[in-house]
């Protein structure tokens, strides 16, 4: 029985603590059809007794093994208080967020287009190592779209620090291959897909379908975009 890789993933970001936490997809960038990218996190400290946080950026296009293996200096996150951030990604950047916890931390990121019309944008929890595809297991990203009014970003990141590569497929909805790709994956590194389906061949299509896999651990997500807004819509990896 398949189950949802999205449904487990905020699960486990509900429940996890004291661990690295990972907020893919994260930007502070100019992006296509005048989208100008966003990132705000909360902190939440859910536990009786003080606890604390750090961020470390893993910047997309990169190894980034020395950022997953840095321990910075947590700071004071009182018990039962929430911190608001919006300065954890430098302007120009894109990549995933690692987030050191204490037991009991939570973090929640929020990604939107300050140059949208009205939309909350795409919220993004911190999702641990865990909830990462194991080596030879395949993900499926449902329902993804090229047309004039939506395009699909796909994203995939390494949360090991071990080297691997991870293959994607693209499935029509008959079942036909649309496309095969593989991509090198260093240790952290962080590899997003803008316009996937377009730079598969696909010039326009709907109810298409990402098969990603790997060597190494991977958290795989999708983001399907409404062209007219600029909001951004998360679509989990399914098992």
């Amino acid at each position: 029985m398949r189950r949802c890789l999205g449904a487990l993933l905020l699960l486990s970001a509900l429940n996890v603590g004291g661990e690295d936490l990972f907020i893919p997809m994260v930007g502070q960038k100019q992006g296509q059809d005048g989208v100008w990218w966003n990132t705000e996190v909360w902190l939440v400290n859910t536990a009786s007794s003080t606890g604390g946080y750090a961020a470390v950026l893993l910047p997309s296009g990169q190894a980034n093994v020395e950022g997953l293996q840095a321990e910075p200096p947590l700071e004071d996150l009182p018990p039962g208080t929430t911190v608001y951030r919006n300065d954890l990604v430098p302007q120009g950047m894109t990549g995933v967020l690692r987030v050191l916890t204490t037991s009991g931390v939570l973090a929640f990121a929020r990604v939107y287009s300050a140059a949208g019309r009205g939309s909350y944008g795409q919220g993004v929890p911190g999702l641990p190592r865990s909830a990462a595809l194991r080596p030879g297991e395949v993900g499926h990203l449902l329902g993804l779209r090229r047309s004039p009014q939506f395009r699909t970003n796909v994203v995939i990141f390494n949360p090991s620090t071990e080297s691997g590569v991870a293959r994607v497929r693209l499935v029509q909805y008959r079942g036909e291959v649309a496309g095969e790709e593989t991509y090198r994956m260093a240790g952290g590194a962080y590899v997003q897909l803008d316009d996937a389906l377009h730079a598969f061949g696909v010039a326009r299509g709907d109810n298409l379908r990402a098969e990603v896999s790997g060597t190494v651990p991977l958290l795989v997500l999708a983001s399907v975009i409404d062209t007219r807004s600029g909001a951004p819509t998360l679509v989990p990896a399914q098992r």
